[in-house]
């Protein structure tokens, strides 16, 4: 724009400082409708229009001078913007902008300008009457000065748009020389036959000129019709092998894009997707003035796009974008462009998509055929990314259940073992491996009953099998239609019991193979048997006071009778003892159950620890002395209160102070003590010792879970419910039970508990 309006600026003060003869005007009219018709029936490139102008102008000049000629070029330029601008798409021009129309007035302009500075500061004469010796080199200089002024503006100008069209523009720097450079010879004859033949002369010529331009031009546009259709065939075929030599969706895209850019302006283009589950339009693959950009996402809306896949027909919009989209109420999205194509990929008649190109520069950059060629690119894009998508999905759900089944085998704790029809194994997991003791690696790909290298026994009989025994089990399975299950025993340090389960694996009806599960249920049985073992300990622990119990009643009904009241005495006590065993017993049951679910409730107030522990210490003593064993009190003094459920903790203690009479030697001793918590001060520490014989520490972790036993053998067996009991109540105080013990030292049961918070 800077550099038209400073010639428009030279050109009139030229004008003003050397007004040109009126005769001139009428050749000056003249020569700018042949500039115009030239400039307008130009031969097409890349990178522009080239014609016959050069030649035109350059003839003017040698005619009219500088000034006139100056005007000439300006007014033409302009009347040939005008006629782009209302006629571009008949006469296949492409429509200007403001700057292209400002360039093409600074270049035509100034090139002659230019030109005629060397001219004449070389001696040449206007108007010009022959051609001599003399003349020639102004003559060429004039040529080439007007030619290199002209690329150098127009290089300036496209330098401004992107570094590729620059270099298009240098790369058809030969083509355009031949156009325009060669027929400035010419001008020398349009000029001569000017000024020697006159007007009537001139016209013919300038007719002649005329009918020649249309003829190149219609050859050329033939040509490039030609040649655009030659290419869009190739594109077609090379965009059908590749879509159809990849289900990669990034390839087909990538495939699509390459191919469209090659027939028209692809330097902002996207391909948009829609899922019409989620109803969302994804842009895999989108170019910005030719660089790949990354769009997020979005909501199906009311955009051009939308409206494509809404429709399902094409868009053209060659200008005039925003009164566009007004007159079909669409809402605009993202940067206006200055022309739009759109059309929509359709799978069986379904939208799952849209191809689109846009030029924010260039006005008309698309027409009816890009569209054609786009539609068909549409639709053969259209079943291969439909073919794509569908091979994603099923690739990525396919993956998803290889990832699951993997998941399973690896952390399942059940041997896995998949063979097919000719027992050769599939599939094996770690779990499997660890039960037969052999990697997974050597069982792979081999056959069960494949002999092994030495004295090693075969995959079939390490599963338990003959091969006769798995060849009938598998006649049974098919014959039943059931799963068969077996128990057997895998030997090794530790005698492992192993659930085997063989089970056909069906494809359409058809055995393709045999899955072998293996559970390990030696826990199972262990527990079994454990439970029958607690179960005959408590019926024991039961039947022993009930037999007390029964006994003493029967004793006391014959003392009732004799009178003998000292024994009556004995027996009642017997009786009593026995009772309150047996409801202890089953209380302990009762509460265990009650504190697991949370719904014993406790009940804490202050008590003087001393005489909790005094009491307890006087409930045991008669037990204790009948094994010779001293119970001793260390109560350290100043003691707090405690904080807790006197019947709950009386019990806690009652239980240990028992036990460790249990498993104290005769003339043994059992300590009972408590102090302050050196660690918290708003605790106690409550402690029973031992002089037994300890606990292994292997067993430490395992003697307040229920149902346990020590390898340590007391006076009596228990039902191991006791030391459970302990840890449940003692914990639903916010406190902590633990064991120290040492073999031969005996044992320490310590319990840390609360203190009451104003004596803290």
């Amino acid at each position: 724009m800077a550099a038209s309006l400073a010639v428009l600026a030279a050109l009139i003060w030229l004008t003003a400082a050397a007004p040109p003869d009126m005769a001139l005007w009428l050749p000056a009219i003249l020569f700018g409708a042949l500039i115009v018709f030239t400039d307008t029936f130009g031969v097409r490139l890349p990178t522009g229009v080239v014609s016959l102008l050069p030649m035109t102008t350059v003839a003017a000049y040698l005619v009219m001078g500088p000034i006139p000629t100056g005007w000439a070029a300006l007014i033409a330029t302009l009347l040939y913007g005008a006629i782009r601008a209302l006629w571009g798409e008949q006469l296949h021009l492409p429509q200007p902008s403001i700057e292209i129309m400002a360039a093409n007035v600074a270049m035509h302009t100034a090139s002659i300008l230019v030109g005629s500075v060397v001219f004449q500061a070389l001696g040449g004469d206007i108007p010009l009457e022959a051609v001599t010796l003399g003349n020639s080199l102004p003559l060429i200089l004039l040529g080439l000065t007007y030619l290199g002024t002209n690329y150098l503006i127009a290089g300036l100008v496209i330098a401004t748009r992107n570094r590729e069209a620059l270099r298009s523009y240098l790369r058809s720097l030969p083509n355009m020389l031949f156009y325009e450079g060669g027929p400035l010879v010419f001008a020398l004859l349009v000029a001569l036959i000017y000024t020697r033949l006159g007007l009537l002369q001139f016209a013919s010529f300038a007719l002649l000129l005329i009918v020649a331009s249309l003829i190149t031009r219609g050859l050329a546009l033939t040509s490039r019709r030609l040649e655009r259709r030659v290419k869009e065939l190739d594109s077609l075929q090379a965009v059908g092998q590749a879509l159809s030599a990849s289900l990669n969706l990034d390839a087909i895209l990538a495939a699509i894009h390459s191919q469209v850019a090659a027939l028209m302006d692809a330097g902002n283009f996207y391909v948009a997707l829609y899922d019409p589950e989620t109803d969302e339009v994804s842009f895999p693959l989108a170019f910005e003035d030719g660089k790949r950009v990354s769009w997020r996402s979005r909501r199906a809306g009311n955009g051009l796009t939308e409206h494509i896949l809404r429709t399902r027909h094409p868009m053209l919009i060659p200008k005039d974008i925003g009164a566009a989209l007004e007159e079909i109420e669409i809402e605009q999205i993202g940067q206006v462009a200055a022309s739009w194509l759109g059309v929509p990929i359709l799978a069986e008649q379904e939208p799952i998509g849209v191809i689109a190109v846009q030029s924010y520069t260039t006005p008309g950059a698309y027409d009816t055929s890009h569209q054609d060629i786009l539609v068909t690119i549409a639709s053969q894009a259209a079943v291969a990314i439909q073919n794509a998508r569908l091979y994603a999905h099923t690739d990525e759900a396919l993956a998803r259940r290889v990832q699951e089944l993997d998941s399973i085998l690896r952390t399942t704790h059940e041997g896995v073992l998949l063979l097919n029809a000719g027992w050769q194994v599939l599939a094996a997991n770690r779990a499997l491996a660890d039960f037969l003791g052999i990697a997974q690696a050597e069982m792979l790909e081999q056959r069960l009953d494949a002999p092994q290298s030495g004295e090693e026994p075969s995959l079939v009989t390490l599963i338990g099998y003959t091969p006769q025994d798995l060849e009938s089990a598998c006649r049974e399975v098919m014959r039943e239609n059931a799963p068969q299950k077996h128990v057997m025993i895998v030997p090794g340090p530790r005698r492992r019991h192993v659930e085997r389960t063989l089970t056909p694996v069906l494809d359409e009806g058809a055995t393709a193979g045999w899955l072998l599960v293996f559970r390990d249920i030696t826990e199972e049985i262990e527990l079994a048997q454990f439970r029958e073992e607690t179960i005959h300990t408590l019926i024991h622990d039961l039947r022993s006071p009930l037999t007390v119990l029964k006994g003493s009643l029967d004793m006391i009904e014959d003392a009732v009778k004799t009178g003998r009241l000292d024994e009556i005495r004995f027996l009642e006590g017997l009786a009593q003892r026995g009772s309150d065993r047996m409801l202890r017993m089953v209380n302990e049951l009762l509460d265990i159950s009650k504190f697991e679910s949370g719904e014993l409730p406790i009940h804490p107030e202050a008590i003087d620890p001393e005489s909790l522990l005094r009491e307890v210490a006087t409930r045991l003593m008669p037990l204790a002395k009948e094994v010779a064993i001293s119970i001793n009190l260390l109560i350290a003094p100043g003691l707090p209160s405690l904080y807790v459920d006197p019947e709950f903790i009386d019990r806690v203690l009652h239980n240990l102070v028992d036990n460790a009479i249990k498993f104290t030697p005769d003339n043994g001793r059992v300590r009972l003590w408590v102090k302050r918590d050196p660690e918290n001060p708003k605790a106690l520490l409550i402690g029973v010792t031992d002089s037994g014989p300890g606990i292994p520490s292997g067993e430490l972790q395992r003697v307040f879970e229920k149902f346990q036993q020590t390898s340590v053998s007391g006076r009596r067996v228990g039902t191991g419910l006791s030391l459970p009991f302990c840890k449940l109540a003692v914990e639903a105080h916010g406190g902590q039970i633990w064991v120290e013990s040492e073999v031969g030292k005996g044992s320490t049961f310590i319990v840390r508990l609360p203190v009451a918070e104003a004596e803290t």
